[in-house]
């Protein structure tokens, strides 16, 4: 879908998009890690009259939370790595422009080779 294809979206919009699903990801998981303990801890503590109380019905809506955080911390990860690709081919065109060749260190040219394994 072309919707998904970050490559053809405005890099403005690409950051945007970084930007919200960062917040999104911290706003979700600002306490999600010490609500799952307790919760862990009140079902092993009670057994059968925490699940009677809903205990396991909250433990369900936590796991939905930690997987909307996963996504939302894939989808920033996402868009990292297309502003890393669009940053190192304006580069690689400045550096064409200028004629200098740029940095032949072994380091420079496996980083050049690493992000050169784009997308097909």
């Amino acid at each position: 879908m072309a919707l998904f294809d970050l490559s053809r979206w405005p890099g403005v919009l690409v950051f945007v998009l970084a930007g919200a699903t960062a917040v999104a990801f911290a706003f979700i998981t600002v306490n999600l890690f010490s609500q799952a303990m307790a919760n862990l801890n009140f079902i092993q503590r009670h057994g059968l009259v925490a699940i009677q109380e809903g205990a396991l019905v909250q433990l369900v809506q936590l796991i939905f939370w930690g997987i909307l955080a996963l996504l939302t911390f894939l989808a920033f990860k996402a868009c990292e790595v297309e502003l890393l690709y669009r940053y190192h081919d304006w580069t690689d065109r400045r550096r064409a422009g200028r004629g200098d060749g740029g940095d032949d260190t072994p380091d420079a040219a496996q980083r050049r080779r690493m992000f050169r394994l784009r997308r097909r």
